[in-house]
């Protein structure tokens, strides 16, 4: 089994935005959150409700100003359960052997894939920055100081 698998990857990119798909991850957490709902129902069950209600207190709280610690509680339920399911940290085989090496390749080929599909959007969006200041620039020009200058230049 290669835990390398439930790394984030680089779904696709495009003009706009880049997308990652960590789709594998959840679904193995989704399986095993399944399995505790099987053994203890009413506990599990109890702390997703729970949660919804939280986020219903936060909504509220927020448009109070943020008065209230509904967030903090909701997001200690939530990292209990992560806890419950086996976390979200993935870790990386420690030994020195080919399967450590593979996931190391796997880990930089994905991290390449990301370096370039961020410096695509970089470029995509200097060319946007750079064609919009310019159609400000022109259009910040008075027509008649413009017709001026050009009488004034020698010829």
């Amino acid at each position: 089994m290669n835990d390398s698998r439930y790394l984030p990857t680089l779904r696709y990119e495009r003009m706009g935005g880049i997308v990652l798909d960590g789709s594998l991850a959840a679904r193995e957490q989704i399986q095993v959150l399944a399995d505790l709902y099987r053994h203890d129902a009413e506990g599990v069950g109890g702390a997703l409700v729970e949660i919804a209600h939280l986020k219903e207190r936060v909504d509220r709280e927020r448009e109070l100003g943020g008065i209230g610690n509904a967030a903090v509680v909701r997001d200690e339920l939530v990292g209990e359960l992560i806890d419950d399911i086996g976390g979200a940290e993935i870790h990386l085989d420690h030994r020195v052997n080919h399967r450590a090496l593979m996931q190391a390749r796997s880990l930089a080929e994905e991290a390449r894939g990301l370096y370039e599909a961020a410096l695509q959007r970089v470029a995509e969006l200097e060319t946007a920055t750079a064609i919009a200041r310019g159609g400000r620039e022109v259009g910040r020009r008075c027509p008649a100081c413009t017709l001026a200058l050009l009488i004034s230049l020698p010829r």
